[in-house]
């Protein structure tokens, strides 16, 4: 059975833009879980006051962490860092697997947007 929200890989990108306006449905990010696991997806740097230089120069926009624990919302490690909508989707550091094909797996579950 398909718990995902998300029937088109537009309809996420479309609300990931680097804009927070929730009327518009743009946000910052997206809580979820995936294998029995909590992870966020977050717009700019969660936990610095700047977003990080990546080595090729590019600033990240957009951040990876996975929950430590899944009780604490507020205990994540960044799992990686990309510049771009395209990085992000091509990224394989949850599982070993495309982002852009657990962000769209019938079981990923959608916790939360802000």
């Amino acid at each position: 059975m398909r718990v995902n929200e998300y029937n088109t890989l537009d309809e996420f990108t479309n609300e990931y833009i680097g804009i927070w306006n929730p009327s518009e449905g743009h946000w910052y990010g997206l809580d979820f879980k995936y294998n029995d696991t909590v992870y966020r997806l977050h717009t700019g740097s969660m936990y610095n006051v700047t977003n990080t230089i990546l080595i090729d120069g590019r600033t990240a926009i957009y951040g990876l962490y996975q929950a430590t624990d899944n009780s604490n919302a507020n205990a994540y490690i960044l799992l990686g860092e990309y510049a771009d909508m395209n990085d992000l989707l091509e990224s394989s550091v949850i599982g070993n697997r495309k982002f852009k094909d657990i962000i769209m797996d019938d079981a990923t579950e959608i916790l939360g947007k802000d």
